[in-house]
């Protein structure tokens, strides 16, 4: 041991206050020397910096920086003149990859081997060999140890030559080259902050800048065993200063993990324990608890929130202080996900997976699609990392501000953005990519199955114009047609792009490409670009597959690092312990102090094992024993950054795992440092869900005053009127809520006139009114057509039909899966199919078709079919060629059934296929009428027909719908209730077109489904009269304006609009007066 330096002194302290106050006053009486500020982080150096200038009046001569970013400042001369540039935690990773991918091609690796090539291999490697490069452990000691000793001694070498060949250094080298530049601060006072050091090459560094510093202070938190083991080479003896009060938070701190018996005492409550039913409630009652501190006059700045498991708690915290207005900073070692690295992964990963359009929707879904406006080139950012910012002797830029809320796209009438013309609706495109069954595989296949999906809409289109003009499917569909034009625009360039790339190539050319495609593909690509920048230094390694770049960005792009606000004061502080180093706050608050949260389970590096690889190498590298007492550290750290008062709490629910958890053994130990005995450990849960005061089944306080938000708040008034027996004298008290909210006014006043016996306006449309009068008016059956598929959805709900044919709101849409074509296009297959069929067998004179003719119509549907089919195939492009041909034999089948069924009714010749009337599509008969047709004076209608036949003998004429459905119908189904009015209405519309007689309509089932089933309806006074008088039942609702929720029995399970009103409309009918519905129910028993 060498002889202590004459000016240094450390100081040792459980207390952050006493050691910060020792350090105040130590850098005051320094201050016009120039004196030098080292702290555990930047933060904690300018807030030392910052109370000193309060007193001083300035702070000119005071030098801040973290310990990392002062080696990275003086190593970058020495560097720089190596010509060689520092590498991020990130760029170490893609060194480890690979090394380890060399080693494992060479066939070097013996023991790692069979997980050499899993995706977390690289970063464990990164950081073991970081660790042993610190300890300056070699690779010759690593050779002679078991088990994975080897390997890691080639992996090793491997790492420190791929290293030199890119001109970059890892941690060990830039602080080794840092200690060689010391001499350029020396002569000045030197203040080390509370900084940890934990490795050799880190010791060498503060030991070298102690040997220049005109004089120097130590402070050291008690329990940070690790850096006290290195200053003992120092000689050095540290100033304990003991904690002074008689306070909770005085006897925690001096007794917290204390071998000897704490005396028995009475607790002050400077230390308060709760616990809430899960990690969500637990971070509300913080909110709630910071509201209580603020109250009392505590700034929000001068309380601290400590976390030992960010993940699991960040992201609640965030939602709980936001609910409660309380400004938080979160510290950057606090990772959060964020989508723009998520989806430009996304996107790499569709390139690696062979344009896989499960990744492309994936990022479609996360919502980056540029605006369209262009991203203007900027600098390569400065990583957010205090290795490179000291060594460009520059500080980060600040992260891209998220927009606000006002500059987010909208969502129209139409539930689609319009974002400067080109993009519309890009949160749809996903929906389009799923229902077009890109697979993958090629940009071809991409074209391909985008303009077959355009073609299925443009048929789907057809179809539903010859079933219903006036349909609002259609609407939808045209939106989904202009929506795919866009998609296309924007994907099929990318998906060209991405498959232009080649399978290897240098971190380099990745870095290029990946820069040139991030603003093609992310509305704010800023972050990503960071972190791309991080791997810059790696550029001249390669050639690396797309595959391994991806997995090595992958880690860093799910969790972006988020730069908190430059400035932290009026916000609480949100870090874990480590960040509070060197910091003091009066109120600090330390969850998750739960079995498997604090302390978290200690592990060994599975590449590094403890007895059989790292104590033989007795380099000082971290044990079993030291990963726990860092554990034990963690919670000093917290606990001893309070000046006042310390909140202790944990989740006693795991919602997510539906379990209870249990309070970690550190807890108990506080208590036992609190008040001198070893609490039962029932009891102290028990005390501990009594101060929380939260309940699982209702989520807010006992009183509205506590809470921290109008959700809060209304939920305990509600809860404490609840609460009253005498209900009479509340009666009312609750009304507020529907004066404040209107939503839920009208939401509550729904459910109350559902409710009622009698028909109310929020049951639909029930009266005509002023403001409804000109518009049922408009909507009569004489003042506008409509058609009969329209017409027949009043009988199965007349809500359904205002919604669909007077609002024509769009259903519903519900996928098909790949296994089977979609109904709309399958029935425009099945009836053009028949339509080509009848009229090739009308052109060579073979109707009707007779038992001799069977053969050749045969052939004609057969050649009718493949050429249909053929057609529909090459505009489809179906996604898998086995459905298609499974789906059209499965048509063809029915078919040919049919065919064989035609002879049966050879007395009828057909003489019009797809007659119709009042539409102007293609693919009618040629002798169709371009308007629509009025029925008995009163009714305009149009429609089409699929087959007029004549009979041979009278030249009288029938009507034939063919139905590829389920044949419902009985013997006596005229109108079938009002839900098959096509024979009757039909037959009155071509009377009163082509002027001769219809006496029949039918429906014919042409498919197994239906059964082959051919249902007559004779064209009788009494079947005519009842159609008519569905129409006029139809016709007298819109009339008086009474068109109600009142669905057949099992109609709401099929709805399109079941989502609009709900599931419990029959059960509110069933309340309301049955003579109002005297029409609906006659009309549904007509037969």
């Amino acid at each position: 041991m060498s002889s202590p330096p004459s000016s240094l002194r450390i100081v040792e302290s459980s207390e952050a206050s006493g050691r910060l106050e020792a350090a105040r006053a130590w850098a005051l009486a320094r201050a016009d020397r120039g004196a030098l500020i080292v702290a555990a982080s930047r933060g904690a150096a300018d807030e030392m910096a910052r109370s000193v200038a309060l007193e001083r009046g300035g702070a000119v001569g005071l030098h801040r920086f973290s310990f990392a970013q002062l080696a990275a400042h003086l190593a970058a001369p020495v560097l720089a003149a190596r010509g060689i540039a520092p590498a991020t935690r990130m760029g170490s990773e893609a060194v480890a990859a690979r090394a380890a991918f060399d080693a494992r091609a060479e066939g070097e690796l013996g023991y790692f081997a069979p997980v050499a090539g899993t995706p977390g291999f690289p970063r464990a490697l990164a950081r073991t060999l970081g660790e042993l490069l610190l300890a300056r452990v070699g690779s010759a000691p690593l050779a002679k140890l078991p088990l994975g000793g080897p390997d890691l001694a080639r992996l090793l070498e491997r790492f420190e030559e791929q290293f030199e060949e890119a001109g970059a250094t890892d941690r060990a080298l830039l602080f080794e080259a840092a200690a060689e530049a010391a001499a350029s601060v020396s002569g000045r006072p030197l203040l080390f902050l509370d900084v940890p050091l934990e490795s050799a090459v880190e010791f060498s560094l503060a030991r070298r800048l102690i040997e220049t510093a005109s004089e120097t202070l130590i402070t050291v938190p008690f329990g940070d065993l690790s850096t006290l083991g290195h200053l003992e080479a120092l000689g050095t003896e540290a100033e304990v200063l003991g904690p002074e009060g008689a306070s909770d938070l005085t006897a925690l701190r001096r007794y917290l993990f204390a071998r000897r018996q704490p005396p028995t005492r009475e607790r002050t409550g400077e230390v308060r324990l709760f616990s809430a039913p899960g990690e969500g409630r637990e971070c509300v009652e913080i909110a709630r608890r910071i509201l209580q501190e603020a109250r009392r006059g505590v700034r929000f700045d001068e309380i601290g929130v400590l976390l030992r498991s960010p993940g699991d708690y960040v992201g609640l915290l965030e939602d709980a202080f936001d609910r409660a207005s309380i400004p938080g900073w979160f510290d950057r070692g606090n990772r959060r996900p964020h989508p723009a690295g998520r989806a430009f992964l996304a996107i790499l990963s569709c390139a690696v997976e062979r344009l896989s359009a499960v990744r492309f929707a994936e990022y479609l879904s996360l919502g980056q699609v540029p605006d369209g406006t262009g991203t203007p080139a900027a600098d390569t950012p400065l990583p957010a990392d205090d290795l490179v910012q000291g060594f460009a002797r520059s500080e980060a830029a600040p992260d891209e501000p998220e927009p606000p809320e006002s500059s987010l796209p909208a969502i129209e009438a139409e539930h689609a953005a319009v974002v400067d013309g080109a993009l519309r609706a890009p949160w749809k495109w996903e929906k389009l990519i799923v229902d077009s069954a890109v697979i993958g595989g090629d940009a071809a296949r991409w074209e391909r199955r985008l303009r077959g999906l355009g073609a299925k809409y443009e048929k789907q289109i057809r179809e539903e114009r010859r079933e219903d003009p006036e349909s609002p499917r259609i609407p939808r569909l045209e939106r989904d047609h202009r929506n795919l034009t866009h998609l296309a625009g924007f994907a099929l360039p990318l998906i060209e792009t991405l498959a232009s790339w080649p399978a290897a190539a240098t971190w380099s050319e990745w870095l290029e490409r990946f820069g040139e495609l991030a603003p093609r593909v992310l509305r704010r690509p800023g972050r990503v670009l960071k972190v791309l920048a991080e791997l810059r230094p790696m550029g001249a390694i390669g050639p690396v597959s797309l595959e391994e770049a991806r997995d090595v960005l992958a880690e860093r792009l799910r969790m972006l690092d988020e730069a908190p606000p430059a400035n932290r004061y009026g916000r609480v502080f949100v870090a874990s312990p480590q960040q509070a180093r060197g910091r003091t706050f009066k109120v600090v608050f330390v969850p998750a102090l739960a079995e498997r949260l604090f302390p978290q389970k200690p592990r060994e590096d599975p590449l590094l094992l403890d007895t059989e690889l790292r104590e033989p190498l007795q380099a000082g590298l971290f044990l079993q024993e030291d990963r726990a007492k860092g554990e034990r550290l963690l919670l000093r750290l917290a606990v001893g950054a309070a000046t006042e008062r310390v909140w202790l709490s944990y989740p006693r629910l795991d919602v997510g795992g539906a379990r209870p958890r249990v309070p970690s053994f550190y807890l108990l130990d506080v208590m036992r440092a609190v008040t001198g005995t070893i609490l039962n450990h029932e009891l102290l849960q028990r005390e501990a869900a009594a101060q929380g005061g939260a309940r699982l089944d209702w989520p807010a306080p006992t009183e509205a005053a506590a809470a921290i938000d109008e959700v809060e708040h209304d939920l305990a008034t509600l809860r404490e009127l609840m609460d009253v027996r005498d209900h009479a004298s509340v009666r009312g008290h609750a009304h507020y809520l529907l004066q404040l909210n209107d939503a839920l006014r009208r939401s509550v006043s729904r459910r109350w006139a559902h409710a009622s016996g009698r028909w109310r306006p929020q049951d639909g449309l029930v009266r005509v009114a002023d403001g409804t009068r000109a518009m049922l008016a408009r909507q009569r059956l004489n003042a506008r057509p409509y058609s009969v598929s329209a017409l027949q959805k009043f009988a199965t709900c007349p809500y359904q039909f205002m919604l669909s044919a007077i609002y024509r709101l769009e259903p519903n849409a519900e996928p098909e899966p790949l296994q089977r074509l979609d109904p709309l296009t399958k029935g425009a297959i099945f009836h053009e199919v028949q339509s080509v069929f009848f009229r090739q067998l009308r052109r060579e004179g073979a109707l009707p078709v007779t038992n001799a003719g069977v053969d050749r119509a045969l052939t004609v549907l057969n050649a009718a079919l493949t050429d249909v089919a053929r057609k529909h195939e090459e505009e489809l492009a179906p996604a898998i060629a086995r459905v298609w041909r499974d789906e059209i034999e499965a048509i063809a089948r029915d078919l040919r059934v049919w065919v064989r069924k035609l002879p049966e009714s050879t007395d009828w010749i057909p003489e019009y296929f797809e007659f119709s009337f009042g539409l102007s599509d293609d693919g009618r008969d040629d002798r169709s009428v371009p308007d629509p047709v009025s029925i008995d004076g009163r009714f305009t209608l149009r429609g089409s027909v699929d087959m007029i036949e004549r009979s041979a003998r009278s030249g009288e004429l029938r009507i034939t719908d063919h139905k590829t459905g389920r044949n419902r119908t009985t013997a006596r189904t005229v109108i079938g209730g009002g839900s098959l009015l096509q024979p009757v209405i039909y037959g009155l519309a071509v009377e009163r077109i082509l002027g001769g007689a219809v006496t029949a309509g039918r429906l014919f089932y042409c498919t197994a489904q239906g059964g082959f089933a051919d249902h007559p309806v004779p064209l009788s006074e009494a079947n005519r009269r009842a159609g008519l008088e569905a129409l006029e039942i139809v016709d007298r609702a819109i009339e008086l304006g009474f068109l109600p929720p009142a669905p057949a029995d099992r109609a709401c399970t099929w709805c399109d609009f079941r989502p609009v009103c709900g599931p419990d409309e029959p059960e509110h009918v069933r309340r309301k007066p049955s003579a109002s519905l005297a029409d609906l129910t006659a009309l549904r028993r007509m037969p």
